[in-house]
């Protein structure tokens, strides 16, 4: 069995990368500097050293950027060989039916440890994945376009989630909190938000949309959260009376890693926006990003700020054994020679 180090790039990263391959217009240092990246990433890659999942968001959010969408789909490819994260709202459903199990002092079905964050080992040698992709096991890579009317969806929804965040945050400024107890808030509203009564409020506004593709995905979030429930009462925990209540607001659920991670970031934008300093929109998809990947991964690259949230605040990179790089040129400089001294 191979031992590789995971590691999770993030969108900067990654556009840097695919606007270097593709010409962009850069300085002759930062256009080195990210060509070499790619070649010392692919390399270490292929030699079994680093893994590189990818995950669902990369691809959504390059869609929003026509111009690199191909380019950084092709660096995910050569970087990742197959090997996905599982969408964020599966690793948090299998955090919660593990927490499930912990509340009522029970021991959780063994399962491969790894099959919580990834679709398929991250510790398999790469040759695995590469045998599949070249054909030998029937599975062919195909990249194409989505329409732009479904892009303009996804550019709606995340603009409707920064304006609801950002109403949040207005929210907390009129009501300050002290940092524990905003803290415990936000794990509490993320946890209403995905399995409570504001979950239900929200499939039910949706469902009453006019847009087809709305209710769709109102119906599927429906299918989820009874799906979700009656796997809580399969666990034991009667969802019919105060017990789930309990659960819901018991350390074991409010401490899994996804809330964890989501709340205390949550938490912390909202007290920089008090103090003064102006939300960026990206500030909010980085959350979830963040609470999906950062449990599972040795190297994770994010912006300045998300840097200094998770490793001068919240002290996440010592809790979660996870070294953080931004695309400062400090910072980038660091994580390539990093890169290149793996074993």
């Amino acid at each position: 069995m191979t031992s590789h180090t995971i590691v999770y790039l993030d969108q900067n990263y990654l556009s840097n990368m695919a606007k270097v391959s593709l010409g962009f217009p850069m300085n002759n240092v930062d256009s080195e500097f990210w060509r070499s990246l790619f070649d010392d990433l692919k390399a270490a890659v292929l030699a079994n050293r680093i893994a590189c999942p990818e995950l669902g968001f990369q691809r959504k959010e390059a869609r929003l950027d026509r111009r690199i969408e191909e380019a950084v789909g092709r660096i995910i490819d050569e970087l990742s060989w197959g090997l996905e994260f599982n969408p964020w709202e599966v690793i948090l459903r299998l955090q919660i039916e593990d927490a499930a199990f912990r509340f009522l002092g029970k021991t959780p079905p063994r399962i491969e440890t790894w099959s919580i964050p990834f679709k398929s080992d991250p510790q398999a040698p790469v040759e695995g994945r590469m045998e599949d992709i070249f054909g030998t096991k029937g599975r062919i890579a195909v990249s194409f376009s989505l329409p732009d009317e479904i892009i303009e969806q996804d550019r709606q929804r995340k603009l409707e989630f920064t304006n609801v965040a950002q109403e949040l945050l207005n929210e907390y400024s009129n009501n300050p909190l002290d940092w524990s107890e905003l803290v415990l808030q936000s794990k509490r509203s993320l946890m209403d938000g995905f399995l409570g009564k504001t979950a239900r409020e929200s499939i039910i506004r949706q469902l009453k949309e006019a847009s087809a593709s709305s209710q769709l995905k109102a119906l599927d979030r429906y299918n989820e959260l009874v799906g979700l429930v009656n796997r809580l009462r399969e666990i034991g925990i009667n969802t019919d009376n105060s017990e789930v209540m309990n659960f819901m607001e018991s350390e074991e659920l409010l401490n899994i890693p996804f809330v964890d991670i989501n709340g205390s970031i949550w938490a912390a934008i909202g007290e920089y926006y008090r103090q003064g300093r102006k939300v960026q929109k990206g500030d909010f998809y980085d959350a979830p990003i963040l609470a999906a990947v950062l449990p599972y991964c040795d190297i994770i690259t994010t912006d300045r700020f998300m840097k200094q949230i998770l490793v001068g605040k919240l002290l996440f990179g010592r809790k979660y054994k996870c070294k953080m790089f931004s695309a400062g040129k400090t910072d980038r400089q660091a994580f390539q020679k990093l890169i290149r001294e793996l074993k």
